[in-house]
C-alpha cells in the first residue's frame, strides 16, 4: 500500500490565506536588523575587550638512565639502577608533569606567591609535543609582565612540587629499608653472639687453627719418617762396626768409664807393673820364689781391688775389659771405639726422639678428630655471621646509595625554554573578530534569503512530486 493516497482530479488545491497577512518584508527586516545588531555588538565588545597577553616557556625530560653499583670488598655490594623514564611501556612521565602542572595545589601556590586570587591566576594551558620529551606551557596575563609573572611563579611552584614528590618518595623508601635494617641487625647481633660463645667455650677459635694443626701432624710425619731413617743408617754403621771391632758399645762404654776413673786407674797401673814384674820374675826364678809370691799376691790384690771398683762403677766385674782398655789407650782403636760410643749415642737419641715424635703424632690425631665437630660448627657459625655481616652491610650501602637514585620516578626536568616577555596581545584579535562579524552577516541574510524563498521552494517540490502547488 502506498504511503501516499492520490488526489482526485476534482479536488485542487486551493492556496490558504491568513485574515490579517501583514506584509513579509517589515518581518525579515527587523529580524535580520535585530541579528545584525547582536553580531556586531559582541564584536564590538570582544574588540574593544581588555587585552590579554601569553608567556610561553617550555620543559624537557632528558631520557638517560643511571646506574650505580657499590662493591665492598669481602662484605658485600649493593647497586642502584634507574632506567630511561620513557622505557616503561604504557607510562609517560610527561603525562604525570602535565598533571602535576594544571593541579590546584601548584595554581594554588603561584597565585599565593604572587598575591593574587586562584581563579585571577587561570588555569596554564599545556601541550605535549608529539614524539619528543618537551613540555610546552603557557599562562595569560593582563600585561607582559603579569604574564611573565605568572609563569615564572608556575615554574618555581612546579620545581618545588617535584622535589615534595621526590624527598616523600626518598623518606618512604628509606623507612622501609630501616625497618628491613633492623630485622637485619638483630641476625647479625645473633649470629655474633653465637660465634662469640663457641670461641669462648671452646678450644678451637679459628679455621687457621684447624689448618695449622693439620700442617703440623704432617711436618711431625716427615720428620719422624727422616729420623727413622737416620737412625737405621746409624744403627746399621754401629752394628758393623761393633763386628769389626768384636766388642758391643756397652763394653766399650764401660772401657771408657773405668779408664777415666781415677781409683780404677792406679789399681790397673799396679796390676800392670805386678804383671811386668812377674814375667820377669818367672823367667829368673821358680814358682816358689818369694819376690814372685809376693808379686802374685800383689797382682791379685790389684785385681780384687779392680774387680770390686768396676762393679761399684759399671755393676760388671768381668775382667775381659782390661783388654778392651788397653785397646783405648792406642789412638786409632780410641778413635773407633769414640766413633762407635758417639753413633751408638746418635742411634739411642734418634730412637728416644721417634718415640717422642710418635706420641705427638698421636696427640695431634686425637686433636684432629676431637676438633673436626668443633671446626664444622666454627665453620657454620662464621658463614652465618658473614652472610648477616653482607646482608647488613648491603642494606645500609642501599640507604645510601638509594639517595643519589633521586629520579627514578620523578625523572629529570630543565626549563628548556625561559619563560617569555610577550610583546603582542593574544587577545582582542581584531581582523578575526571583523571577519566573523561579516561571516556571522553573510550568514544571517543567507538565511534570511532562505526564508524568503521559503515557499517558492515547496511549490516547485510539490509540483514535481505531484501534490500539486500551495
Amino acid at each position: 500500500m502506498s504511503d501516499h493516497m492520490p488526489i482526485p482530479d476534482d479536488h485542487a488545491l486551493v492556496r490558504y490565506r491568513r485574515p490579517l497577512d501583514k506584509p513579509r518584508w517589515a518581518r525579515y527586516i527587523f529580524v535580520g536588523l535585530a541579528v545584525f545588531f547582536v553580531i556586531w555588538a559582541m564584536v564590538a565588545a570582544y574588540v574593544l575587550s581588555s587585552p590579554t597577553y601569553s608567556s610561553k616557556f617550555s620543559f624537557v625530560l632528558p631520557g638517560k638512565g643511571v646506574n650505580t653499583k657499590v662493591n665492598l670488598q669481602s662484605i658485600g655490594e649493593a647497586s642502584t639502577s634507574s632506567s630511561s623514564p620513557f622505557g616503561t611501556r604504557g607510562i609517560n612521565p610527561r603525562v604525570n608533569y602535565k598533571e602535576i602542572l594544571v593541579s590546584d595545589l601548584v595554581v594554588r601556590r603561584a597565585a599565593d606567591s604572587l598575591d593574587i586570587g586562584f581563579a585571577d591566576f587561570g588555569k596554564p594551558t599545556v601541550k605535549l609535543v608529539d614524539e619528543t620529551a618537551i613540555i610546552n606551557v603557557a599562562n595569560k596575563g593582563g600585561s607582559p609582565e603579569s604574564a611573565r609573572a605568572k609563569s615564572e611563579a608556575l615554574v618555581e611552584a612546579f620545581n618545588s612540587r617535584i622535589e615534595e614528590l621526590r624527598t616523600d618518595e626518598m623518606d618512604r623508601r628509606e623507612e622501609g629499608i630501616r625497618r628491613a635494617l633492623s630485622v637485619y641487625q638483630q641476625r647479625l647481633d645473633d649470629a655474633q653472639n653465637a660465634l662469640l660463645d663457641h670461641k669462648q667455650n671452646s678450644q678451637y677459635v679459628s679455621a687457621r687453627q684447624y689448618e695449622e694443626l693439620t700442617m703440623r701432624l704432617e711436618r711431625l710425619k716427615e720428620e719422624q719418617v727422616r729420623a727413622s731413617g737416620d737412625r737405621d743408617n746409624i744403627s746399621g754403621y754401629v752394628q758393623q762396626l761393633s763386628m769389626n771391632l768384636g766388642i758391643t758399645p756397652r763394653m766399650a762404654a764401660n772401657a771408657f768409664m773405668l779408664q777415666a776413673d781415677a781409683q780404677f786407674s792406679l789399681n790397673l797401673k799396679d796390676y800392670q807393673e805386678a804383671s811386668a814384674n812377674l814375667a820377669v820374675y818367672r823367667s829368673k826364678w821358680g814358682g816358689a820364689h818369694p819376690a814372685i809370691v809376693k808379686e802374685e799376691s800383689k797382682q791379685d790384690a790389684t785385681l780384687d781391688a779392680m774387680r770390686k771398683r768396676s762393679l761399684e762403677l759399671i755393676g760388671e766385674q768381668d775382667l775381659n775389659i782390661l783388654r778392651l782398655i788397653n785397646i783405648s789407650s792406642s789412638n786409632e782403636r780410641g778413635t773407633l771405639f769414640q766413633d762407635l760410643l758417639v753413633n751408638f749415642a746418635k742411634a739411642k737419641g734418634l730412637n728416644d726422639k721417634i718415640t717422642q715424635l710418635g706420641g705427638a703424632i698421636d696427640l695431634h690425631v686425637d686433636n684432629l678428630k676431637r676438633y673436626a665437630h668443633e671446626a664444622a660448627e666454627l665453620e657454620n657459625l662464621e658463614r652465618d655471621y658473614e652472610i648477616a655481616e653482607a646482608v647488613y652491610t648491603s642494606a645500609v650501602t642501599q640507604i645510601d646509595t638509594s639517595k643519589t637514585d633521586v629520579f627514578a620516578s620523578y625523572p629529570l626536568v630543565q626549563v628548556l625554554a625561559a619563560p617569555s616577555l610577550p610583546t603582542k596581545p593574544v587577545s582582542p584579535n581584531k581582523p578575526l573578530a571583523i571577519i566573523g562579524g561579516f561571516l556571522g552577516s553573510m550568514m544571517t541574510m543567507f538565511g534570511l534569503f532562505l526564508l524568503w524563498k521559503r515557499k517558492q521552494l515547496l511549490q516547485q517540490i510539490l509540483s514535481k512530486s505531484g501534490f500539486g502547488t500551495l
